[in-house]
């Protein structure tokens, strides 16, 4: 199966520069989140949405034609 795969700020370094952090990437049948970010190297926290919609369970399974998008998560005090 094929994702559509958007990484914003830092998380950019994780593609080749040229990308300019967007990619497809192929991916097992029963894929997870999880498998994503291990296959990028991320090991930060880090927010994702799933088709525009926020994710909080990196154990949920991928689609073909998912749209993927990892950004870092910020705080401050």
């Amino acid at each position: 199966m094929k994702i559509q795969l958007q990484l914003y700020s830092i998380l950019r370094e994780a593609l080749p520069s040229e990308s300019k952090g967007c990619a497809v990437l192929e991916l097992e049948e029963g894929a997870t989140l999880a498998d994503v970010l291990k296959q990028l190297g991320i090991n930060r926290r880090v927010v994702i949405s799933v088709n525009s919609v926020l994710e909080r369970d990196h154990f949920r399974q991928l689609r073909d034609g998912d749209e993927v998008k990892i950004f870092s998560s910020v705080s401050g005090g």
